[in-house]
């Protein structure tokens, strides 16, 4: 038993994470690991913020007896802790080819496909006191696309003191429990240049008036837009406190706010004012707020998490006019030679805001930017977009040999004026080692909507090839 599992471990580490503090959302296989041990309580910390720490996952990893696990959960603990060995290492380099047949409409947690191809070398130094990454993204972009040929996406420097990580990044992020989508902050757009603050553990607070929290997580950032906007440089400032009380339970809260700009007022008091409600001074914003849930549970045996995510997109005072909701149910299952994780999900971004008579045309829109809650044209919460009501359903396999496959099926009705249409989705994914690196393949078929003419690509593909050394 014990060489049936160094073997798993050995085919796994192969094509596992790098070399970095965290893990990040570029891998929804080892995300799939992840969830399955948060939902059979052997890992004891919140997991419903991307990037997640690996100090967090450690600690737990190493207090789990596998021999007395289930075959799934085994290759799940076998999963993570070859990912955790490869990412010891102190430096690490790579190149990564990617290629595009049509922008995915649908940008889900894992690879994001933005442009038709590109290039990425990158570089990755890590130590107990300091970790960065240089990422330089060579791309070839639609010709109705004006946005930078170069880029730096994915690289970051940051600083380790105690138990709390500083860093300036680049990097995409994805907050709360949904699996294919999230209501506030996901990878459907290029991130945000960001200087960012996040606890390193999720241990519970040792005063007594805290410990009822139980393992607890918190990150903050101020981001900055694009410079070609109608309000060029405009500034975010978002914060994240995530908590497990009780094993069966993970909560989450989330605000965004869009302020500032060219020709606007950006100094840290007004920040301060926005941040703390203060509303002594009418200072031009928009912001938005979220709280999730998750609960893990177990029906005639069998594991469930039910999840949710709530949010308000006009959260500048008082209750929320009508929410973006987003609720699914995830759950796993296997054998020695596999794991099989299944879900299904519901997102609605159909809003009537306030002063409307008719639903429709005001979600990520706000009142004071052009753009809305943009990033070079896309949603920076839904990948769905708005005025959207989505059913989908994603089953993923992992196998010993390193080898994964993946299907998602979308049901979306779309909504424009008093005019609605329905549009479905399926995306296959299979991903594999070849030639000392690992090969991500995706195939997407698109039955085509009047109401969204810029998804025009009925089928389209795409590929990356990644090699690490």
């Amino acid at each position: 038993m014990k060489l049936k599992w160094f073997s798993v471990c050995a085919a796994l580490c192969t094509f596992s994470s790098i070399a970095t503090p965290w893990l990040d959302t570029q891998d929804n296989y080892l995300r799939q690991s992840l969830q399955s041990l948060a939902q059979a309580g052997l890992l004891t910390g919140p997991v419903n913020t991307y990037p997640i720490m690996w100090k967090n996952i450690a600690i737990d990893l190493n207090r789990i007896d596998s021999a007395a696990l289930s075959p799934q959960l085994q290759f799940a603990v076998a999963h993570l802790r070859s990912a955790l060995n490869a990412n010891r290492g102190e430096r690490q380099s790579g190149l990564k080819l990617k290629a595009n047949s049509a922008t995915a409409n649908h940008q889900h947690f894992g690879e994001s496909y933005f442009e038709d191809a590109a290039l990425s070398l990158f570089q990755e130094v890590q130590s107990d006191s300091i970790a960065g990454r240089l990422q330089v993204n060579r791309r070839v972009l639609d010709d109705n696309i004006t946005e930078q040929d170069n880029t730096l996406d994915g690289s970051y420097l940051a600083l380790i003191r105690g138990n709390w990580v500083l860093q300036v990044d680049q990097a995409a992020v994805w907050w709360g429990p949904g699996q294919q989508s999230s209501l506030l902050l996901s990878n459907n757009a290029r991130p945000l240049p960001s200087i960012r603050l996040t606890r390193h553990g999720w241990q519970p607070d040792e005063r007594s008036w805290l410990r009822w929290l139980g393992p607890w997580s918190a990150t903050t950032f101020l981001g900055y837009g694009q410079h070609n906007s109608a309000v060029p440089q405009t500034r975010y400032w978002g914060g994240r406190l995530t908590l497990r009380p009780v094993p069966a339970l993970e909560l989450g809260a989330s605000r965004v706010i869009q302020w500032g700009g060219q020709g606007r007022s950006n100094g840290f008091s007004t920040l301060w004012d926005l941040v703390s409600y203060d509303q002594r001074d009418e200072i031009p914003a928009d912001q938005r707020a979220a709280i999730d849930a998750a609960w893990h549970l177990q029906l005639a045996g069998f594991p469930l998490t039910v999840y949710t995510e709530l949010a308000d997109d006009d959260n500048q005072s008082g209750a929320p006019d009508e929410l973006l909701q987003l609720w699914g149910v995830r759950s796993y299952f296997g054998e020695s030679t596999g794991i099989h994780t299944v879900n299904l999900e519901y997102s609605d971004t159909y809003l009537t805001c306030a002063d409307q008579l008719e639903a429709g045309n005001c979600a990520y829109q706000g009142s004071l930017y052009p753009e809305g809650y943009h990033r070079y044209g896309r949603i920076i919460g839904s990948g769905y977009g708005a005025d959207a009501q989505v059913l989908s359903s994603a089953w993923h396999y992992q196998t010993l040999g390193g080898i994964s496959w993946s299907a998602q099926l979308t049901l979306a009705r779309y909504h424009q004026a008093a005019v609605s249409d329905s549009s479905w989705q399926l995306k296959l994914e299979h991903r594999r080692g070849l030639f000392d690196g690992l090969l991500s393949l995706q195939l997407r078929y698109l039955q085509q909507s009047p109401l969204r003419p810029e998804l025009d690509h009925q089928v389209s593909a795409a590929g990356t090839w990644e090699y690490r050394f």
